[in-house]
C-alpha cells in the first residue's frame, strides 16, 4: 500500500511538472521572441562564444570585452546542453530552463515526500512561469537556492559533508547570479562560519578575476544613485506591494493592446476568484494560527523567559520550514540595500522579488502541510488558487 501511495505521489509532482512544461510550450509557441530580452542576448552570444572556443566574452557597447555583467554559470549550461543536443543556444537555454525546474521538484519531493505534490504547488505562480519562459538565469538561480534550503536536512549534525554541500549549492547560486552573494547572510546566521569563509574567498576571488580582465568587479555598476531617496523609496514600496499583491496573479497578457474585452473580464474574474479562496483560506487558518500564538507566549513565561528563548531561538535554527523563511528575508534584505546603492537597477519587480517570493511560498505551504487539521480544511482551496495562477500563464 505505501509503494502505491509513493507512485501515486511521484505521478502527482510529474504531472505538475508537465503541465508547466506545456504552460511553457504554448508560450514560446504563441510568441517566442517576447521570451528573449537584452539580457538573454547576451547570455545567447556568451554561450555561442564559449561553444566555439572563444572564451566567456560578449560585444557590450560596440566593444568585444571578457563578460563581467555576469556570472559564467548560466552561459555555460546552455552551451554545454547545446554542445550535448546539437539544439541552438536558444533551445537550449529553454531545456536549462526547464531541467532547472526539474530539479527543483526533486528537490522538494526529497525533502517533503508524500506532502510534495502539496508544497510544489509553489513552483506553479503566474510569475515564476514568466521567468522559466525566459532565457534569463533566474530559475537556474531559483534551483540552487532552493538547494541550499533543504540540503541540512539530510544530515543530523554539522561536519564536513555540510559544508561542503552548503558551499556547493551556495556556489552554484553565486555564478548563476552576483546575487548569491546573499547566502553569506544565513551562513553567518546559522554559524556555518567555515563554509562562508570559503565562499567568500571563491567569490573574492572571481570578482578579483573579472577586475583583472575588466577593471571592474561586476563590468562596471554605478553605485549610489543621483535620484531623490523619496523618489526611489516610493518606486521601491510600490514594486515591493505589487509582488505581494500579485506575485500569483500576474496575467501578462493585458499588456497586449490588442487584447479582447471579453479576455480581460476572463483574466479579472480569475484573479477575483483567487482572491476570493485567499480570503476564505485566511478565515480558515486564521484562528488556528492565533491560538498558537497565544499558546506560544503563555509556555514562553511560565517556564522561564530567557531559557524557552533560547530554546525557541535553537529549535528556529534548525527548523526547515523556517530555513526557507530566513533565507527569503536574507535575499530580500540584501535586494532592497543593492536597489538603494545601485543605480543600474531601477525598480524592485518580479524577476528580482521572485526569489524571495518562491521561498515564502513554499515555507508557508510547507508549514500548512505539517499541521494536520489545516491541511485537511485547505488543501483542495490552495490546489484551487494555484491552478488558476497557471490559467493567468495561457497565451489567450
Amino acid at each position: 500500500m505505501e509503494g502505491i501511495n509513493a507512485l501515486r505521489h511521484r505521478i502527482l509532482l510529474l504531472s505538475q511538472f508537465l503541465l508547466i512544461c506545456a504552460v511553457v510550450y504554448l508560450k514560446l509557441r504563441a510568441d517566442s521572441a517576447y521570451f528573449l530580452t537584452p539580457d538573454s542576448h547576451y547570455y545567447l552570444q556568451a554561450a555561442q562564444n564559449l561553444l566555439a572556443g572563444n572564451g566567456y566574452r560578449i560585444v557590450f557597447e560596440g566593444k568585444e570585452t571578457f563578460c563581467a555583467i555576469w556570472p559564467v554559470g548560466y552561459s555555460a549550461l546552455i552551451a554545454g546542453m547545446s554542445a550535448l543536443s546539437t539544439f541552438s543556444v536558444e533551445t537550449a537555454s529553454k531545456i536549462v530552463n526547464l531541467m532547472a525546474l526539474a530539479g527543483c521538484f526533486w528537490l522538494i519531493y526529497r525533502r517533503f515526500q508524500d506532502k510534495a505534490w502539496f508544497v510544489a504547488l509553489g513552483l506553479m505562480t503566474s510569475s515564476l512561469v514568466q521567468l522559466y519562459t525566459n532565457t534569463w538565469s533566474e530559475t537556474v538561480f531559483l534551483f540552487f537556492v532552493l538547494g541550499f534550503c533543504i540540503h541540512p536536512s539530510s544530515y543530523k549534525e554539522k561536519g564536513t559533508g555540510v559544508e561542503v554541500v552548503g558551499f556547493l549549492w551556495a556556489l552554484g547560486a553565486f555564478l548563476t547570479r552576483y546575487a548569491g552573494v546573499f547566502l553569506l547572510i544565513p551562513l553567518l546566521i546559522r554559524r556555518r562560519f567555515r563554509t562562508a569563509i570559503y565562499y567568500s574567498l571563491f567569490i573574492s576571488g572571481y570578482l578579483l578575476y573579472n577586475f583583472y580582465q575588466t577593471h571592474t568587479f561586476t563590468g562596471g555598476h554605478g553605485f549610489w544613485p543621483n535620484e531623490p531617496f523619496e523618489e526611489r523609496l516610493l518606486r521601491g514600496m510600490r514594486g515591493l506591494g505589487e509582488e505581494a499583491l500579485f506575485f500569483a496573479v500576474r496575467d501578462w497578457e493585458l499588456k497586449r493592446l490588442t487584447l479582447s474585452a471579453s479576455a480581460q473580464w476572463f483574466i479579472y474574474g480569475v484573479a477575483l476568484l483567487q482572491f476570493l479562496i485567499l480570503t476564505t483560506i485566511c478565515r480558515l487558518v486564521g484562528p488556528s494560527v492565533k491560538s498558537g500564538f497565544k499558546n506560544g507566549l503563555k509556555i514562553l513565561f511560565r517556564s522561564g523567559f530567557g531559557l524557552q528563548i533560547r530554546n525557541s531561538m535553537g529549535q528556529i535554527r534548525n527548523s526547515m520550514e523556517n530555513v526557507f523563511f530566513l533565507v527569503a528575508i536574507s535575499y530580500l534584505f540584501f535586494t532592497i540595500v543593492i536597489y538603494f546603492a545601485d543605480a543600474s537597477i531601477e525598480s524592485l519587480y518580479f524577476r528580482r522579488l521572485g526569489p524571495a517570493s518562491l521561498l515564502f511560498t513554499v515555507g508557508g505551504l510547507a508549514w500548512v502541510s505539517e499541521q494536520k487539521h489545516i491541511f485537511e480544511k485547505t488543501k483542495w482551496l490552495f490546489v484551487a488558487f494555484f491552478a488558476l495562477s497557471i490559467i493567468h500563464s495561457l497565451p489567450k
